[in-house]
């Protein structure tokens, strides 16, 4: 223990905090820059993606919109609307619709789909059965069933029900699309899902771009397609009919692309898909992690309107960064959003090897800190020395002495040294000031400036207090315990007066004399004297309970304007107050008889309204030309 008292103890541990705390900042610093770049790469991946999927939504937009709702304009299918021969208009809206898909899936991808139109023929010149034969084309879509690059197409009479879905022909092989969300899809009674209690004509007051899950009753395999809602109405009366769907697949090429250039990278691959009613659609995310994922995206969007937004997901025992941003903010339809999720255990390990290399250089550097402070703890033994003997003397009482200053940093610690021995030497003086006065109050004014008690007028209360019969009750007492009588006497009613703010001004014999309001005025002096009196009448009769000797006191008071000052010689100075009010209150505490304390009528009316007092006759005192009409304070 002793090692840790020493300067060199002292030294290294208040340099192996900043040693510590040196490295882990850089290593808190790093670990944010390296996360920061962890970050941008991966929103940069993921601004790159959505931008394709935003570039490819616009294109295929501006290309469907108008064609779309000149169909919706065709008089046949107007008529069979009205007449609600729904049928009649989805075979008016097909083939041209199937004609329409395989083109915009051939500019979009390449080449055509691998799915025949449902009567096995070429509409509008297009793909022969047999193309299944072909070698499959690089560009071509990556799907998992044929039934994944035909259109989805759907009528919705005017409440928004689906009035026909697409269904498999006889003789056809064009598989049969439901909405996921959607158990059955009965012609006559099924609703949109996510229509509600909202009306359909209302929402849909212009064409709408949505998003939809599909799966085949084959495979069961789910995909998402990007469906135009067109509205249908009668161009006479402006009436709505209701509204045909047009969904074609969006693409997870991006998204897979994405996948296999991050597999190979010491980052960690980094999954994408498509979340929309609910559920999550993707290729490379795991089937077991998508419904976790797709709770809490659901969960995020529920307390956040943002369109774009990232956030932290538990996933298989690792938490995983996800960012999702909203594909359709402004549509009426279901929520739609681009997701992207990556692992952060790549990132955390990285981390943990950056904390051991960290701690092994913090460990390095604290060595040759250590040596440092050895060899350079060495030069500065002498001056310590040197201080610590000056210490010394000083504790001994020699203020004279002083150590060397030298140019460096221990020199001020040499200088701040000698400024205070010479400030104990300066105290040391002042102990004379202090030794001529008898109360600290006065000694600090005197300390603080001298002259400030060289003599004023102030408005004063004082107090006497005598001990009735002292002379004849200590006539044959030991001198030592006259004194001890004295000093418990005098200890008990100076603790009394300081307590109530009063200044001990003289003992004389037996007598003690109290000020109140000089040398410092307080609030309502003549109050704080009388309630000091009654004090030292209650601690009296206390101390007479069990002192060997009990002793009875007078006390009087008087109030009015005195000289006060310091008063005697150089070698001897006190301060006191001279006046008429002082020899009143001296005279007042001699007719005081035993127990009772006796004011003037000037403390009597000071304290009127709080403390009760009892007139006395009027009274001719020594000393005084006029008579004076003293009270008697009334003791609780």
């Amino acid at each position: 223990m002793k090692f840790f008292s020493t300067f060199r103890a002292k030294l290294i541990l208040s340099l192996f905090p900043i040693v510590a705390g040196a490295v882990i900042g850089a290593l808190l610093l790093f670990e944010w820059k390296f996360s920061a770049t962890y970050q941008h790469l991966f929103e940069e991946q993921f601004e790159n993606q959505i931008s394709a999927v935003t570039q490819a939504k616009n294109k295929r937009f501006d290309a469907l919109s108008s064609v779309l709702e000149r169909m919706a304009q065709k008089p046949e299918v107007i008529t069979a609307m009205k007449a609600g021969d729904f049928p009649k208009a989805v075979m008016e809206l097909r083939p041209a619709l199937e004609t329409l898909a395989q083109e915009r899936l051939q500019s979009e991808f390449g080449t055509g789909p691998r799915a025949t139109t449902p009567f096995g023929s070429r509409p509008g010149g297009g793909l022969r059965r047999d193309e299944k034969d072909r070698p499959r084309d690089l560009k071509r879509p990556q799907t998992s069933g044929g039934g994944q690059t035909v259109p989805f197409i759907a009528l919705l009479d005017s409440k928004g029900k689906f009035a026909t879905n697409q269904r498999p022909r006889p003789g056809g092989n064009l598989p049969a699309f439901t909405p996921a969300s959607a158990e059955t899809l009965n012609p006559k009674s099924s609703k949109m899902p996510w229509l509600g209690d909202r009306q359909f004509a209302e929402i849909l007051t212009e064409q709408q771009v949505g998003y939809l899950v599909v799966e085949t009753d084959e495979h069961r395999n789910e995909q998402v397609r990007e469906v135009f809602v067109t509205p249908l109405r009668d161009p006479a009366t402006k009436a709505f009919l209701g509204a045909f769907v047009f969904g074609l697949p969006v693409t997870g090429i991006a998204e897979r692309t994405l996948f296999e250039q991050t597999k190979r990278s010491e980052f960690g691959e980094i999954m994408g898909g498509i979340f929309v009613e609910g559920r999550l659609v993707s290729t490379t995310i795991p089937d077991d992690q998508k419904s976790v994922i797709a709770e809490a995206i659901t969960q995020s969007m529920a307390k956040s309107d943002k369109d774009k937004r990232e956030i932290i997901v538990p996933v298989g025992g690792e938490k995983h960064r996800l960012i999702y941003r909203v594909l359709n903010p402004e549509s009426p339809f279901p929520q739609a959003a681009q997701v992207n999720v990556f692992s952060l255990a790549p990132l955390r390990a990285e981390i943990a090897d950056l904390r051991r290399s960290a701690v092994i250089l913090g460990i390095f550097a604290l060595s040759v800190a250590l040596l440092l402070i050895s060899i350079t703890s060495r030069s500065l033994s002498g001056p310590v020395s040197q201080l610590v003997k000056a210490t010394q003397e000083i504790e001994h009482g020699n203020f004279d002495v002083r150590v060397p200053v030298t140019p460096d940093e221990l020199g001020r610690v040499s200088q701040s040294f000698n400024d205070m021995a010479a400030g104990l030497a300066l105290q040391d003086k002042y102990r004379s000031v202090l030794n001529a006065v008898a109360d600290r109050t006065i000694a600090e004014r005197l300390i603080e400036n001298r002259e400030a008690l060289s003599g004023e007028l102030r408005d004063v209360t004082i107090l006497f207090c005598d001990i009735r019969g002292f002379t004849a009750l200590t006539e044959h007492m030991p001198p030592h315990e006259v004194i001890e009588l004295l000093n418990e006497h005098m200890t008990a009613l100076t603790e009394v007066a300081y307590a109530h703010g009063g200044i001990v001004d003289k003992f004389v014999g037996d007598l003690i004399m109290v000020l109140f309001g000089a040398p410092i005025s307080g609030a309502n002096d003549a109050m704080r004297a009388v309630e000091c009196a009654r004090a030292m009448m209650a601690r009296r009769r206390a101390l007479n309970t069990t002192s060997r000797h009990p002793l009875e006191i007078g006390i009087g008071l008087a109030s009015g304007n005195v000289v006060a000052g310091c008063m005697g010689s150089d070698q001897r100075l006190s301060y006191t107050v001279i006046g008429h009010r002082v020899n009143l209150a001296s005279r007042l505490c001699s007719i005081a008889q035993a127990g009772e304390i006796i004011s003037d009528e000037e403390t009597a009316a000071a304290i009127r309204d709080s403390i009760s007092s009892q007139p006395l006759p009027p009274m001719q005192l020594k000393g005084f030309s006029r008579p004076v009409e003293p009270h008697r304070i009334i003791q609780a």
